[in-house]
């Protein structure tokens, strides 16, 4: 660490000198405390196949989650933000893997995990969670974020080959702004309009024990992006999960529509080199029908990599640990290499809104169809229907979406913002 103290020191004093004030005096302003927050109440009905007896049963939970957001202005230029989940889960079924796997989302060598969970009963959980909490320094052309936060990389909508810090998938039951964060410092430097420099450490726990290693082995990543006319361009590059990674990531207008491209190498340090693309077009038609159509290709699918593929079912089984960690964190986990997404949005009314989600798997003839309705009840009240199945053809390939073939997963979402 002596070895850095020379360029910490030269960051430090170009941060005071960017960020120094004008001679006038200025008034100080007071804290202000702000508390926002959200009531939603979730509940999901889908059949699961038991692993041991190969029975299907038919699981149905529902989940109470009441979000405070109290937020602390310190000054105009730094401010505490705070999400604290207070959430009950009810089912039929709390033990079963497809429940688990929603309650208890990977925090293996995440740097602290947030959260308690306290089985009132048997077919009843309370969950207090830390869901965000981080502040945030704006100081002339920077802004610093330290603590648990959302990192998002990438311009794609359904897919983000860039976006290895926050991966996602697709057929996640909640949106984005609800997945798992990672606990991270950030640093932005905004050199002109239209440019930023961002560099993100992230560090990690060995063997999920937090020790010295957590240093050795964080996840560091550092992008420039800027715009030439009407194309912002992002170059990235770092290593993340002991993978080097480098990507580059472009949108631009064409035909009135945004058109988006992105490709990512990874080189882990055991195992073969690997590409993750992307490419896609949006356009909004002048009746109101929103349409988006991407490709996304996977290098490291589990089809083609049968220890990546091997990780995956003994971490199902057994659990994860560092060797299984290794192969699987941060990676886009798919059966196969080559999907087509559509999706469509329409408003039918100023407060009813209709969503067709698609997603074609090319190699295993798999459809994954997804509807939502939208319905604003309402002032800051949302309720919103969704389905996930699917249809699948015989093909060369198992298809991710076998499961949502077998077993449609119905939800009924309502959101009350306050």
């Amino acid at each position: 660490m002596r070895s850095l103290t020379p360029l910490i020191r030269a960051l430090a004093a170009f941060l005071l000198l960017d960020a120094a004030l004008p001679a006038q005096a200025q008034d100080a302003e007071e804290p202000v405390f702000k508390l926002t927050g959200r009531y939603q109440n979730l509940l999901v009905v889908s059949g699961a196949e038991d692993p041991a007896t190969q029975d299907t049963d038919t699981l149905v939970f529902d989940m109470n989650r009441l979000r405070l957001t109290p937020e602390f202005r310190f000054s105009e230029n730094f401010i505490f933000h705070a999400d604290l989940d207070n959430e009950i889960f009810i089912g039929n079924d709390i033990d079963s893997p497809a429940f688990q796997d929603y309650l208890n989302p990977w925090s293996y060598n995440d740097l602290w995990n947030p959260s308690t969970d306290n089985e009132i009963s048997g077919d009843l959980v309370y969950r207090l969670k830390l869901h965000r909490a981080y502040a945030k320094l704006v100081a002339g052309r920077w802004t610093l974020t330290l603590g648990r936060q959302q990192v998002r990389f990438g311009s794609g909508r359904i897919w983000n080959p860039l976006d290895i810090l926050n991966p996602i998938s697709p057929t996640f039951v909640e949106g984005a702004e609800d997945q798992k964060g990672i606990d991270a410092f950030r640093a932005e430097y905004y050199p002109g309009p239209a440019t930023e420099i961002t560099a993100v450490y992230s560090p990690r726990r060995e063997d999920d024990v937090l020790d010295a290693a957590a240093l050795v082995h964080a996840d560091g990543i550092v992008r420039f992006k800027t715009a030439v006319k009407d194309t912002d361009i992002a170059v990235l590059g770092g290593a993340v999960a002991r993978r080097a990674v480098i990507g580059l990531d472009a949108a631009g207008i064409l035909k009135g529509g945004l058109l988006r491209g992105a490709v990512m190498h990874s080189r882990p340090e055991d195992g073969d080199d690997f590409w993750l693309a992307g490419a896609g077009y949006e356009y909004a038609f002048q009746n109101g029908l929103y349409t988006l159509f991407e490709y996304f290709y996977n290098g490291n699918a589990l089809n083609d990599n049968p220890e990546l593929a091997q990780a995956y079912v003994e971490t199902r089984i057994y659990g994860m640990n560092e060797e299984r960690y290794r192969l699987l964190a941060n990676n886009f986990l798919t059966l196969n290499a080559h999907y087509l997404g559509l999706a469509m949005g329409y408003d039918i009314t100023p407060l009813v809104r209709a969503d067709l989600f698609l997603i074609y798997d090319v190699e295993g003839n798999g459809l994954f169809i997804s509807p939502t309705a939208t319905w604003n009840m309402f002032q800051n009240t949302d309720l919103s229907v969704s389905v996930m199945t699917g249809c699948v053809s015989e093909g060369s390939e198992e298809s991710d979406f076998e499961a949502f073939a077998e077993h449609p997963l119905v939800s009924v979402s309502l959101i009350r913002y306050f």
